[in-house]
């Protein structure tokens, strides 16, 4: 078995905080933990190069600058573990993907990837699968209605609001200009950039850059920060149940949506056309907590009528904003 580092109680008030408010100042974070700035600039550091933490990422919804979102569910034939590493590292070279995860289930490989249409999609989705014609088996296709996540809540007993990022809702499309994109291209993957470093990447001054991230985030482009650490670090496993509606009860999907913003643990849901009406991300500690959870909200909500566990063996990528995508 894997050794992870051991978090102490200082790790776990430093990773509350910045749970959050991934953009908390060192000094802000000193002050909320009660250690001083050295002691908090050095935990944090630390958890960073550990891959405790494994970045600071700006949530933003592509959906409002013009592009879906497509899931794609594939089961390759018998390869060796490296032509998966290949054929992932393959596809986000290649296509603007969003998300890669490998899994363990009824297929192999969770592809999220953004297209402009269904149209654009299907030219992707036939490339890949001319290209990939001896390593695919077989493939399920799930457009997207909404993606959302939220705040792990987690790593103290206290209990707070959870804050909501939303990485695709379909809206009016909205016009950026190429400062604009260069500046979501900057902070994806560092929502701690200060407005200052910006300024200094793409020759704007220090308020201009700020006056331009309010902006985008007044828009709902950006809608929120988020860290993201490694699972395994805390003990708990990851999941998704995938469910199917019984639709003579679709009154109670809000309610549903409800609890499970509510839940400390839930990372995020998916709403989807297709076999599959809604896909939720989790992480419990063990089978039984996850088994406990599953009976739980079969018993509140009749709106469940099947359901199926894919267990997450590893995220191989993310982006939130990935280069493939155009600013026309």
């Amino acid at each position: 078995m894997e050794n992870y580092p051991k978090l102490i109680m200082k790790d776990m008030r430093i990773l509350n905080v910045l749970d959050k408010d991934p953009t908390t100042s060192i000094s802000s974070i000193a002050k909320k933990t009660a250690v001083s700035k050295q002691v908090a600039e050095y935990r944090l550091k630390r958890l960073l190069d550990q891959k405790t933490i494994y970045d600071f990422f700006t949530v933003i919804n592509v959906g409002c600058l013009g592009h879906s979102l497509f899931r794609l569910h594939l089961k390759l034939k018998n390869v060796s573990s490296n032509s998966y590493s290949n054929f992932a590292n393959y596809l986000f070279k290649n296509y603007p993907i969003f998300w890669i995860g490998f899994v363990s289930g009824s297929f192999d490989i969770i592809v999220d990837i953004w297209a402009k249409n269904s149209s654009e999609f299907q030219f992707y989705l036939k490339d890949i699968m001319h290209k990939q014609k001896d390593l695919i088996f077989s493939y399920e296709v799930f457009p997207m209605l909404s993606l959302s996540m939220f705040s792990y809540n987690y790593f103290l007993p206290e209990r707070t609001q959870r804050r909501t990022g939303i990485i695709f809702e379909e809206a009016p499309t909205i016009k950026l200009d190429e400062r604009d994109w260069k500046v979501l291209g900057l902070i994806k993957n560092n929502a701690r950039m200060t407005y200052e470093e910006i300024s200094a990447r793409i020759n704007l001054t220090r308020n201009a850059v700020k006056r331009r991230i309010l902006e985008l985030e007044k828009k709902k482009v950006i809608t929120g920060y988020h860290m993201m650490v490694h699972f395994q670090h805390f003990e708990r496993l990851s999941y998704k149940i995938f469910i199917a509606y019984d639709h003579a009860y679709m009154d109670q999907e809000r309610s549903l949506l409800d609890f499970l913003e509510s839940r400390s643990g839930i990372l995020a849901y998916a709403r989807l056309l297709g076999r599959w009406n809604l896909d939720i991300e989790l992480q419990p500690h063990n089978a039984k907590e996850l088994q406990e959870f599953l009976i739980d909200l079969r018993n509140k909500f009749n709106i469940i009528q099947d359901c199926e566990l894919i267990q997450i063996i590893e995220d191989f990528g993310l982006d939130f904003f990935h280069k493939k995508l155009s600013i026309t």
